[in-house]
């Protein structure tokens, strides 16, 4: 009896992702989103103001506030900290790869589900989003609870899978808005056209359903338009839905395609089964294009409902229609848009990987690659990332010892670091340069600001040398210098 069974597999290579994902995790903030979304969390729970979303630097990272809400409930209970903030994500994507290995064991056999695990748990990207306190790892695990449960609703209609489902588009809604309905909602949408599974979708009580999924955000939304007169709703509506659908956002875009290409490198050290994959779906299309029985009956079929039984392959098909093909049209492409995709994809993969007559070698050469890449993620490229990351925290800690108890920092020239923010242990105003001559005190800016601002006949004391801040996520340096202007 070999002791390498697939089950004992999966709970040997769980144990050294948890240990990977949570290794170097108390390692400096991110700049931008992280540490915004840290700086928010904190505001709640040193205010008890759940409503407030305030926070320097941080107007663009603005979200539905559950994340929020969340990471403040873990700093009142386990404190401040690096560590803390990205608990919570970190279990969110062990959470996610746990309910790949188990949709991918019910619809196929475990050692399907064992490599769907190893080609989500042990490539590039997916695992690095446990290592980073963003929403989209929330997201991806309520969307896979979701799109599992859903799995489960049609094979036995019970009425938990139904609540469960419904219950993670609330959840999903609150940690981000749109895009699990999207997902979730898209999927459903397209189950429709099979005439055997369009009345178990409609045993979901959508009508139903959907207003009362909907409601915890309604209630948020109205309590935060009843505080702002509806400046910050309007504000997210433009910018998550109007802006992002038809212009990029942070400079970020590209044509259709641009993901199929990403998985290239996003998957390794799997891209061969991926490339495999798409060889195989491209000429499944090609052939059932030329086929005369598809081409004459394709509209009938998506009038009358299709026929064909709803195969384990071709749910996940769907899954992946509106979890990553519909983000290949949007203008806006970030890497995260697709992250509901991976696990679908891993589970196609894995059964694509099975077909092959030498898997097992095939398996373990993957595995081997993917484990010695994450001992130089580890032990290399990690440590040298978090050192680039704390200049800002080296900073903001030099600038706490010369402010006064309680004294105001200004902020011009819309420097945009998060992460000094969080670090510095005192207020920040961002001024204007229509307030600037009015304001008196201890003033950040850059140093081309300051020249600017000496040649217009502005006077003050430099309290420091220019320091240089690498900021990597915008591949750029300042020079900053901290000036004190007198009354």
């Amino acid at each position: 009896m070999l002791f390498f069974t697939p089950k004992r597999t999966f709970f040997l290579l769980l144990a050294l992702l948890v240990f990977y994902v949570f290794w170097e995790n108390a390692s400096p903030l991110i700049d931008q989103d992280e540490a915004a979304y840290a700086g928010f969390a904190r505001t709640m729970t040193e205010s008890g103001d759940f409503l407030q979303m305030e926070f320097p630097y941080s107007a663009p990272h603005k979200k539905p506030p559950l994340h929020f809400w969340i990471t403040s409930f873990f700093f009142q209970t386990f404190g401040i900290s690096e560590f803390v903030l990205r608990l919570f994500p970190a279990l969110c994507i062990l959470g996610t790869t746990i309910l790949t290995y188990h949709l991918a064991s019910a619809m196929f056999n475990t050692r399907t589900a064992l490599y769907a695990f190893s080609i989500l748990s042990f490539s590039l990207y997916f695992p690095l989003n446990g290592k980073i306190a963003l929403v989209d790892s929330l997201l991806v695990f309520f969307g896979m609870i979701g799109f599992v449960s859903l799995h489960h609703f049609l094979r036995t209609e019970k009425i938990v899978y139904a609540l469960l489902f419904w219950f993670s588009v609330s959840l999903g809604v609150l940690v981000k808005g749109p895009p699990i309905l999207i997902f979730l909602g898209g999927t459903c949408f397209l189950l429709l056209f099979f005439q055997k599974i369009r009345p178990k979708i409609w045993k979901l009580h959508p009508w139903f359903g959907l207003p009362l999924a909907l409601s915890p955000i309604v209630i948020w939304g109205y309590l935060s338009w009843q505080r702002d007169n509806g400046v910050l709703i309007r504000w997210m509506v433009d910018w998550y839905i109007l802006r992002r659908a038809t212009n990029p956002v942070f400079g970020q875009s590209g044509p259709p395609g641009t993901y199929l290409l990403l998985f290239v490198i996003t998957l390794f050290p799997w891209t061969r089964v991926y490339l495999s994959f798409l060889k195989e779906v491209f000429w499944r299309i090609v052939s059932h294009l030329n086929a005369k029985e598809i081409k004459s009956s394709i509209f009938s079929s998506f009038r009358n409902g299709i026929l064909l039984p709803l195969s384990p392959r071709s749910y996940l098909m769907i899954g992946l229609v509106f979890s990553w093909i519909f983000y290949e049209f949007l203008s806006s492409k970030l890497p995260s848009y697709p992250l509901s995709a991976y696990p679908i994809l891993s589970i196609l993969l894995a059964e694509q990987l099975s077909k092959k007559h030498n898997q097992i070698y095939l398996y373990r050469l993957y595995l081997t690659v993917a484990i010695l890449m994450f001992v130089v993620i580890g032990l290399v490229v990690l440590p040298k990332f978090s050192a680039m990351r704390t200049e800002t925290k080296n900073l903001a800690k030099k600038i706490n010892t010369i402010l006064e108890t309680k004294e105001t920092l200004y902020s011009f020239g819309g420097l945009g670091i998060p992460s000094f923010a969080f670090y510095l242990s005192h207020p920040i105003q961002e001024v204007s340069f229509e307030s600037f001559r009015e304001t008196k005190g201890t003033i950040l800016l850059s140093e081309s600001d300051w020249l600017m601002l000496k040649a217009m006949g502005v006077n003050g004391k430099p309290l420091t040398d220019p320091v240089s801040i690498y900021l990597y996520d915008r591949s750029k340096t300042l020079e900053l210098r901290l000036i004190k202007i007198e009354p």
